[in-house]
């Protein structure tokens, strides 16, 4: 097994890669499709709420017709659909929109509700769209942190600031990214692998200078973009959801294969796909013996664009 530094060197490229590239033509790309209707689904069961009651509120104390809702990096667009859901049942008109750099995991528009457009978007490009400036009640943002790497926030958030009405409302949602925690049922029970791996992922990513505890700040950082009204809750996940996220976050890890050299490609490489599956079929063992792997917390803020 290779050492910390070498896979340091080893997995660079999962803290380079373009997102507008790397799924294309995957052939696991419905798994990762089924791993953000988990992910929703555990969001939601921690949360539980679509809408933070702040915002909420807010909107209803002067409903817009129609209320404009943006979901960036929306992936498959889950939050949507059910954000459509809920105000079908209230009888709220809407316009839901989605936006993401990569289509591949988008539904067909024509088992979309009406209500619900996706689009294939870089949020993060320059200019944006000019229908887009000042359109939107809502943005959502869910799971950036890949994105908001190093702690810097000005990118997301000048395009947040753009896309919203003047008093309308971001609500932004992480899971508390500063690594990996691994947990035992029982002293007797080995997390040994799952461990390393969660240890490897956090060292390679110090190595190229990223950091990912900006969670704990997202208050202080809406506040000093201008951001008004701002309110930070953590909660801890569930205790019967640790399964699920679990199964989460192995689905992430095996991910990771593609990214290394088949050994007969590389074979002097610290890391091969091939050692990879192999710690990675050891760390699935050490689950299926009740380890868990979990951020420990959802990090969830709110603010609203000044009105003036």
């Amino acid at each position: 097994m290779c050492n910390l530094n070498e896979f340091r060197s080893a997995l660079h490229i999962y803290y380079d890669y373009n997102a507008s590239t790397y799924w294309v033509a995957q052939s696991r790309n419905f798994r990762t499709s089924a791993r953000l209707h988990l992910q929703h689904l555990l969001f939601q069961n921690t949360l539980g709420y679509l809408v933070d009651s702040r915002v909420q509120s807010s909107i209803d104390s002067a409903p817009p017709k129609p209320l404009a809702v943006a979901d960036l990096g929306c992936g498959n667009g889950i939050w949507l659909i059910d954000l459509e859901r809920e105000l079908s049942k209230k009888g709220v008109s809407a316009q839901l929109d989605g936006f993401d750099v990569n289509p591949v995991l988008f539904p067909a528009a024509e088992f979309l509700p009406q209500s619900v457009t996706l689009k294939k978007l870089d949020i993060l490009s320059r200019p944006l769209p000019q229908e887009m400036i000042g359109a939107y009640d809502i943005v959502h943002v869910r799971a950036f942190a890949s994105i908001v790497a190093s702690s810097n926030a000005t990118p997301l958030l000048t395009t947040v600031t753009a896309l919203l009405k003047p008093g309308g409302w971001l609500q932004w949602e992480e899971s508390w990214a500063d690594g990996f925690l691994i947990d035992s049922p029982s002293p007797d029970i080995s997390k040994s692998t799952c461990d390393t791996i969660a240890q490897m992922l956090k060292a390679a990513a110090e190595a190229r200078g990223l950091k990912f505890d900006f969670t704990s700040g997202m208050d202080r950082i809406l506040t000093e973009h201008g951001f008004d009204n701002v309110y930070k809750a953590e909660t801890d996940v569930l205790k019967q959801d640790l399964k699920g996220w679990t199964d989460d976050n192995l689905m992430v890890w095996e991910e990771l294969y593609a990214l290394f050299p088949p050994k007969a490609v590389a074979p002097e490489a610290p890391m091969t796909r091939e050692l990879w599956v192999e710690l990675f079929a050891k760390a699935v063992e050490e689950t299926e013996n009740g380890v868990v792997i979990h951020h420990g917390k959802i990090v969830a803020a709110v603010g609203r664009k000044p009105a003036s």
